[in-house]
């Protein structure tokens, strides 16, 4: 009876922490869950570090996988939508991550709890920012994204990027942890300071941006359904009616027309873009409209010469030994001059691109098609932006957008494109569309949104939504759009708070082990 108490204890703890994990996420719940929601799970450890039962890694692992587990289902469900065996990957590598973080952190607390506890905010900062960077890459659940709707308690992002916040949660979780744990006085002192002080800090923050120009903008929003119309309606009839929805908007004044990811169906081959018909019909709306620009997504594709060396991505056409590759692009049209085309730089795993494809190459079947195209995609190695009578457009296409450090030099404006279709009428649209005010705030930069359908709309520099679509609404909208060029402490130094993390890491890591072989 005692032992199954006892497991039930432990149980309830573990559903505890996953629980207020979920329940502090965007769209779902309320974010100041998040700042004791990692205390049940310091207190379990705490519990079976001082029992005496045995096997005591392997159960601080099962039950710590649990509540990480809740927390990827409850806020990440919506992947299923999109692709089920990504979901699975998603939900089940991103817990064992996690997991893993924690569980070191027990490791470093039987050696010393001093080093455990600095250690527990240096590992998990160290697996986000890690995150970031390999071929399973998938940050959707970075701490500090929990504060995407609320950026008026995070204007101190622009210093310290979104990782930032997640130093925030962590020291909160662990003063909360000691306040319950001892009591004392001088430790909630500091829990209140630590709480107070970056929210005071961040409405000194608030503030007129200095304007550096407009930019007059359209934005349509065609409401294609990704999983119908977008394959059953011609790629000319859907052309017609973007253009059509388009119009309603355009003035001589407009300076861009942004539209979403993928918008154009038609398979565009980059050595005769001028010549396809998508663009051949853009070019006619510029003749009728002569200072308009115009960005909007595709699937591109380029072939190999004979003779130059192939990517890892490029693939065959039909046994005639000629190459190729295929992108998820943004086209960028302007009134004058040469078309651009940019390659999104961070790919999905799983949905455009198999990750470690050295090794996983065979499950290549199992990929979904989001871009037009099944297989890897091929991508640039960084970003680059677009110019608008010397205004600098930074593009992003649809998940790059959860990437803070993504660099590519000054720019006067953020666009965003993207289909968040393929989540249905879900919690994951309105996170995605959240996280964009996270970039706002990081590089004091406008945004401007154009999804397939979603919420497209426009965030100025403080975060603050200026104007937004609602989800399944076929609509154009039309925005004066202030430009910034200032660069922030973050936008100048990027994550440095991760590559810090990884530093102190790896040394605590060593100095652990070295006194647990001394002793």
């Amino acid at each position: 009876m005692i032992i199954f108490v006892n497991v039930m204890k432990k149980l309830f703890l573990a559903i505890l922490s996953g629980l207020f994990l979920s329940c502090s996420w965007p769209a779902i719940g309320f974010f100041p869950f998040i700042f004791f929601a990692f205390v049940p799970l310091l207190i379990l450890e705490r519990k079976i570090k001082n029992s005496d039962i045995n096997y005591k890694g392997r159960q601080l692992f099962g039950y710590t996988y649990l509540a990480f587990l809740i927390f990827n289902l409850i806020t990440t469900y919506w992947v299923w939508h999109a692709t089920s065996y990504g979901a699975i990957v998603a939900f089940l590598a991103n817990t064992l991550l996690m997991t893993f973080c924690f569980y070191l952190f027990s490791k470093l607390n039987n050696i010393s709890s001093r080093l455990a506890y600095i250690g527990f905010i240096t590992l998990w900062i160290s697996f986000e920012y890690l995150h970031f960077n390999w071929d399973l890459s998938w940050p959707w659940l970075t701490l500090g994204n929990v504060f995407s709707n609320s950026p008026e308690i995070i204007q101190w992002y622009e210093y310290t990027g979104f990782l930032g916040g997640s130093l925030w949660v962590l020291i909160i979780n662990l003063l909360v942890f000691s306040f319950i744990s001892y009591k004392h006085r001088s430790t909630l002192i500091y829990l209140i300071l630590c709480l107070i002080i970056p929210i005071v800090f961040s409405q000194f923050l608030v503030k007129d941006i200095k304007q550096e120009g407009t930019l007059d903008v359209v934005i349509v929003q065609p409401n294609i359904d990704p999983y119908t119309d977008k394959f059953n309606i011609g790629y000319k009839e859907q052309l017609a009616g973007f253009i059509e929805l388009a119009k309603s908007e355009l003035t001589q004044e407009t300076d861009l027309l942004l539209g979403p990811e993928t918008a154009l169906l038609e398979g565009i081959w980059e050595n005769r873009i001028e010549s396809t018909y998508s663009i051949m019909a853009f070019r006619n709306l510029q003749e009728e409209f002569p200072n308009l620009n115009i960005l909007v997504g595709a699937s591109t594709y380029k072939l190999f010469k004979e003779g130059e060396e192939l990517s890892e991505t490029a693939r065959e056409i039909r046994n005639q030994n000629v190459f190729y590759d295929a992108y998820n692009s943004a086209i960028f049209i302007p009134d004058s001059g040469e078309i651009q085309v940019y390659h999104k730089t961070k790919l999905v795993p799983g949905a455009e691109k198999m990750p470690f494809p050295k090794v996983l190459d065979k499950l290549g079947s199992l990929m979904i098609n989001l871009g037009g195209i099944q297989g890897s995609l091929g991508s640039e190695n960084e970003n680059y932006p677009f110019e608008i009578n010397g205004k600098v457009i930074k593009p992003l296409i649809c998940y790059e957008s959860i990437y803070g450090d993504l660099e590519n030099g000054v720019s006067d404006i953020i666009s965003i494109i993207t289909n968040d279709g393929w989540w249905r009428e879900t919690a994951g649209y309105k996170q995605h569309f959240a996280y964009a005010r996270l970039r706002a705030i990081e590089e004091r930069r406008s945004i401007i949104r154009s999804a397939n359908t979603g919420i497209s709309g426009v965030i100025n520099q403080n975060g603050h939504i200026i104007q937004e679509s609602k989800w399944d609404e076929r609509v154009c909208l039309s925005t004066l759009v202030n430009l910034h060029q200032e660069q922030t402490f973050y936008s100048t130094y990027g994550d440095y708070l991760g590559r810090l993390s990884v530093f102190l890491a790896f040394l605590l890591l060593i100095s652990s082990f070295v006194k647990r072989r001394i002793n």
